[in-house]
């Protein structure tokens, strides 16, 4: 019992620690965030409240603390009302504990919609045995997905020869044996541009 509250309270305390990102490319010129204009390359802390402008402003960010990159949408905060990286963090960890096993986790990953920039890398966690991919089944189309490290790369070979528009694809796993293994259906990819004019 004296564990289990140990164990809670180091937990808890975790949780209040503030975490400090850092802007790795934004597709406006500036983003205000707190009460300081913030560009590419700045740090700012997990509860301070991001002033958002348009509805297609979107920055790419990376974790001090755990070294993960997330892309933070205007859209997406203001569907599920979020106003902060701590907002985000806790929304998205809150998914990403539903099911057990390594392909549920990554499909925790890809919950709803995915805010694609040209290449986004989503952080996955999984070691790839030899001869196992993954891959996107977008109609008839079989996209394979390349690997850097611990993060799937998604960029503009998913669209092909199509106008840069929304998708719906489903995330498979091939094994070295041929057999595919459908992780999430539905998934909703959704590209960000690179550039959009800042609303003054």
């Amino acid at each position: 019992m004296r564990k289990i509250f140990l164990l809670f309270l180091l937990l808890v305390s975790a949780s209040l620690q503030a975490e400090d990102f850092k802007i790795l490319f934004l597709n406006t010129d500036s983003i205000k965030i707190g009460k300081t204009i913030r560009v590419a390359g700045d740090v700012f802390s997990d509860s301070e409240k991001i002033h958002w402008k348009d509805g297609k402003q979107a920055m790419k960010v990376i974790s001090l603390e755990t070294k993960k990159q997330y892309i933070l949408v205007s859209e997406d905060f203001k569907q599920r009302k979020m106003k902060s990286a701590k907002d985000f963090i806790i929304k998205n960890n809150r998914l990403s504990t539903r099911g057990s096993g390594q392909l549920s986790r990554i499909a925790a990953q890809f919950v709803d919609r995915v805010y694609c920039f040209n290449p986004t890398l989503i952080t996955i966690d999984y070691n790839l045995d030899d001869g196992e991919s993954f891959f996107l089944q977008i109609g008839e189309r079989a996209v394979p997905l390349e690997m850097d490290g611990p993060q799937l790369i998604l960029d503009d070979r998913i669209w092909g020869v199509r106008d840069s528009s929304p998708i719906v694809a489903d995330l498979f796993i091939q094994y070295a044996n041929g057999k595919n293994e459908l992780i999430r259906s539905g998934i909703l990819i959704i590209p960000l541009p690179n550039s959009v004019q800042n609303k003054r």
